[in-house]
């Protein structure tokens, strides 16, 4: 399955932001145990390329966030990640991206940034900050831009109403950062529960 097709299929997408490296490990871990297998370690990760090829090597499929220097997608490449994501279309993310074969997720909001991202190649959208939008803003936007798919981010709640809302908008995925929790805060088997319970709020 390609990077694109396994955040779709998972729909909610971990965002870790961790103090240290073992945190990202073990959170990534309890993640993928719980049945969200791809994950977002953030740059501000330290060692974050330790990581994501540590995790890359257990099978969990792995992308590196908040990039916004085209070589950082070539050292994410190297480390094994399978996709990177941007808070905006930083000039040669996409390219550097489509060159690794790496699943590029640059960041936009208005319409012209939108269109411009998927002119460039981006292989979804991440439209942020979420918070400025509702599902209908999604709703409106997908007619102007044929072709393109959005992961939204930026304060998605694990809330059934809310996930089945953005969905039914057309979202491929949503990112979730703080509800999932990391391993250093609440444990491993903690995170495990939350996963799964994300995992049931999908299916139903």
């Amino acid at each position: 399955m390609n990077a694109a097709d396994a955040l779709a299929a998972q729909f909610v997408v971990p965002v870790l932001r961790c103090p240290d490296i073992e945190d990202a490990v073990a959170t990534a871990t309890a993640l993928r145990d719980g049945g969200l297998g791809a994950v977002e370690l953030t740059m501000s990760t330290p060692d974050v390329f330790t990581a994501v090829r540590r995790l890359a090597e257990d099978g969990v499929t792995v992308g590196v966030g908040t990039i916004t220097d085209p070589d950082d997608v070539h050292r994410a490449a190297d480390a094994g990640a399978r996709f990177v994501v941007s808070f905006r279309c930083a000039p040669g993310f996409v390219a550097a991206a489509r060159e690794r074969e790496l699943l590029s997720v640059p960041g936009a909001l208005t319409p012209s940034e939108v269109h411009a991202a998927h002119a460039e190649g981006a292989g979804l959208i991440k439209l942020f900050p979420a918070g400025m939008i509702t599902p209908g803003y999604l709703g409106e936007l997908a007619p102007l831009v044929p072709g393109a798919g959005y992961v939204i981010s930026g304060g998605i709640r694990l809330d059934p109403d809310v996930l089945a809302t953005w969905r039914t908008a057309g979202a491929r995925a949503v990112a979730v950062g703080r509800e999932l929790g990391t391993s250093g805060e609440h444990g491993a088997d903690e995170v495990r529960r939350r996963a799964a319970r994300a995992v049931e709020l999908v299916r139903s």
